[in-house]
């Protein structure tokens, strides 16, 4: 009888909690979410070359207007470049499939084009929170929202209109499938992130090494879907240019100092070598794959040494660390009692990195620093069950039998 007792009391509890903690698109927050736009957009209007928007706007206008099979064209690029006023730096690196949700908006102004996308990525910062908040009942209200404003990396990207929070969506959803066991789906959700295809090559190697068969099948049926798209918008002869493009389009040195990855820390230290770079990144992903006992600590874990071994990462991409951020929290590698304190210097310490003009290639020490916590941390004595998940893993009656 007392056992039944304590067992609605904890399913009261375990239902009405989230109620009233969890994140709500309400009235409020969207007035709010209405002001930053604003705000935004007055910053673009005032900077507007000095920002990745008008990359993506004069890159779809080149499709558009009957540029699409000089897409990598270096000569192509710089036309288009004078026609919409870019710097001759500012270069379309990306995959042509990038430009599918731009190319609707290149036909309206560019005032109201940056001003619509800066909406979407509104909505997918949203879609990933709400997703690792339902999966990881990690629950802060609407609080994750406004800091994550506060975040350099995120504010960075709504700024700039880059394509981060689409991969940090991508990664979100793809580890809410896994977890519901739907494994190839999951994986061809993840192949969006190819989008910034750098971001993405060491998870995939991590999955390889754990011979994650099923989900590197979705990872492959997404991106013959993407590439058959990619080739749908350039033709073959186009897309076969760009990884020489992309090859003699050379990052310039000055950005390899705002890289927060093995490439751009070495570099601050003028230690910038292949013999180093490579046996770096090798250990990094093989340390990944060793550390994948369950599916939170490798998720976590890989996505941290994707973003170190990729061989550009924008100050922008180090948003993707909101992924690891809450799967840490649900895992127990960061005690729940200690986030407000970890989020706290997340922020403050972004935010003096940029104010302070210090070389942000230094991101990758905490990057590195939570990377080995993860892998070197001992798992926990239940660890949470791989795939497929049920809901059932976190109800009150099995923990009281465990």
């Amino acid at each position: 009888m007392q056992t039944g007792a304590i067992k609605a009391g904890a399913e009261k509890t375990e239902i009405s909690r989230p109620s009233l903690s969890q994140l709500q698109l309400n009235g409020g927050l969207i007035v709010f979410l209405s002001l930053v736009l604003l705000v935004f957009l007055a910053i673009h209007l005032r900077l507007d070359n000095r920002y990745d928007f008008g990359i993506f706007y004069y890159a779809a206008h080149m499709v558009l207007d009957g540029s699409r099979h000089a897409l990598y064209d270096l000569g192509a690029q710089h036309a288009f470049q004078i026609q919409y006023h870019r710097p001759p730096d500012t270069l379309f690196r990306n995959p042509p499939f990038a430009l599918i949700p731009i190319l609707p908006l290149a036909k309206l102004p560019m005032v109201v084009a940056f001003s619509v996308w800066t909406a979407v990525s509104f909505a997918l910062l949203f879609l990933s929170l709400k997703v690792l908040q339902d999966e990881t009942d990690v629950f802060y209200g609407n609080w994750p929202v406004l800091l994550s404003l506060a975040f350099a990396p995120v504010l960075g990207a709504f700024l700039h209109g880059q394509f981060s929070l689409v991969i940090v969506a991508a990664y979100s959803v793809a580890y809410a499938l896994w977890r519901r066991g739907r494994l190839t789906l999951g994986g061809a959700v993840l192949a969006i992130a190819t989008i910034k295809f750098q971001l993405v090559i060491g998870f995939i190697a991590v999955l390889a090494l754990k011979r994650k068969e099923r989900e590197l099948a979705g990872f492959a049926m997404g991106s013959a879907l993407f590439l058959a798209l990619s080739i749908w918008i350039t033709g073959i002869p186009s897309l076969l240019a760009y990884p020489r493009f992309v090859l003699h389009s050379d990052t310039p040195l000055s950005e390899l100092s705002h890289m927060a990855n093995w490439q751009g820390f070495l570099s601050v230290l003028d230690l910038n070598h292949l013999a180093l770079v490579v046996p770096l990144s090798v250990a990094t992903v093989l340390w990944a794959a060793w550390a994948w006992k369950d599916l939170d600590r490798g998720f976590a874990a890989a996505t941290l040494a994707a973003m170190l071994v990729s061989f550009h990462l924008t100050p922008q991409d180090v948003s993707l660390a909101i992924v690891p951020f809450y799967l840490c929290v649900r895992a127990g590698i960061l005690p729940r009692p200690r986030v407000p304190a970890f989020v706290f210097l997340a922020i403050a310490g972004t935010m003096a990195i940029v104010i302070f003009q210090v070389p942000l290639a230094f991101l990758a020490v905490p990057l590195a620093t939570s990377f080995c916590w993860i892998c070197a941390k001992p798992p926990e004595k239940f660890p949470v069950a791989d795939t497929p998940y049920s809901k059932t893993v976190s109800s009150p009656e099995l923990r009281l039998k465990a």
